[in-house]
């Protein structure tokens, strides 16, 4: 009788460990790849959090903090710069502090009756950049991953996935996107940006619809393998192109939009987006663009926010991490 149980229950076991299985795999999904599935196609080199003790960097409007930059060092050995970057704000009380401990980020935006220099909606910025921006706020060149060495010519970028884990708040005012800031260029070593050179704005949580904003030109949409909190899914992002910012001469921006507010663990396909803009550029009459001639200079992450009419704003965020895959062929694209 007891070795009946026994073999009942190895039984169950068996079973229930191939049900688990099945799902686990996506029981024949071709829409998504779970993590179990690409786990050995890719090496994980982690640009955040690093090694640094604990400090703050601690910003107002005034021009000796609101650009203020520290660097900051990585796992991987690498760095990274950070700065509050409050390029719109002509007046305002309170701060915005970037805190680094228990190896996370935590930006918190407060501050009330703020006078913009401009009419952008966007009042700062602040975020973290690796790469090389010779140009306002950072002028900079941070060390880089051996695997992973900006500025680099975008045809000849590895197959990878930049992945942040992080979570925003809106209590007042309003966040405008949580994003990845762009940068590329035909010549790196410029100092200033111009017509010709472009800015990619990947929108992971955003709350601002581009449809019908004056100069964004909506041209279709793209679909990113996108990771999502342990599996990839196809996601459908919308692509808006701007094609000068500011001026005549201004250089062209291209955005794109996730279907839906992504918090937690998500990665996107940074080589894969870049090689894959020229039709949605075209269509909005940029034809200038070409990936074996462009570089991709540099990367930043962080948050776009605006205040309420009575120039109030509390959000902010917090970066667990930003980790960078090395994919090592093209699996983890398929679909």
């Amino acid at each position: 009788m007891n070795r009946r149980i026994i073999l009942i229950v190895i039984v169950i076991v068996i079973v229930i460990s191939s049900l688990f299985a099945v799902l686990y795999h996506g029981g024949g999904s071709s829409s998504i790849i779970h993590k179990k599935e690409y786990n050995n196609n890719y090496q994980i080199y982690t640009l955040f959090p690093g090694p640094n003790s604990r400090f703050n960097l601690i910003a107002n409007y005034s021009s000796n903090t609101a650009y203020a930059l520290a660097l900051i060092n990585s796992s991987s050995n690498a760095t990274l710069m950070a700065s509050p970057f409050l390029w719109n704000i002509g007046y305002a009380l309170g701060n915005v502090n970037m805190s680094f401990y228990h190896n996370m980020l935590h930006v918190a935006i407060n501050l009330t009756n703020i006078q913009k220099i401009s009419s952008n909606d966007v009042d700062g910025y602040p975020g973290l950049m690796y790469g090389q921006e010779l140009w306002f706020p950072f002028y900079y060149h941070t060390k880089q991953l051996e695997q992973l060495p900006l500025p680099m010519i975008i045809s000849k970028l590895p197959n990878f996935y930049s992945v942040l884990n992080f979570s925003v708040y809106n209590i007042t005012g309003r966040i405008i996107d949580f994003s990845y800031d762009i940068w590329l260029s035909q010549n790196p070593n410029i100092t200033s940006l111009q017509y010709g050179d472009f800015e990619v704005m990947i929108w992971m949580y955003w709350t601002k619809n581009l449809t019908g904003v004056p100069y964004f030109i909506y041209t279709g949409n793209i679909s990113i393998p996108t990771l999502v909190n342990g599996t990839i899914e196809n996601l459908t992002w919308e692509v808006y192109v701007l094609p000068r910012t500011g001026s005549a001469n201004g250089w062209t921006g291209i955005y794109f939009l996730s279907p839906k507010k992504l918090q937690g663990e998500i990665g996107v396909p940074i080589a894969y987006v870049l090689t894959n803009m020229n039709p949605f550029l075209e269509k909005a009459g940029v034809n200038i663009y070409n990936p074996n001639e462009y570089y991709l200079d540099a990367i930043q992450v962080g948050m776009e926010f605006t205040n309420t009419t009575q120039g109030n704003v509390n959000v902010g965020y917090n970066l667990y991490s930003w980790q960078i895959y090395i994919v090592e062929n093209n699996s983890v694209f398929r679909s």
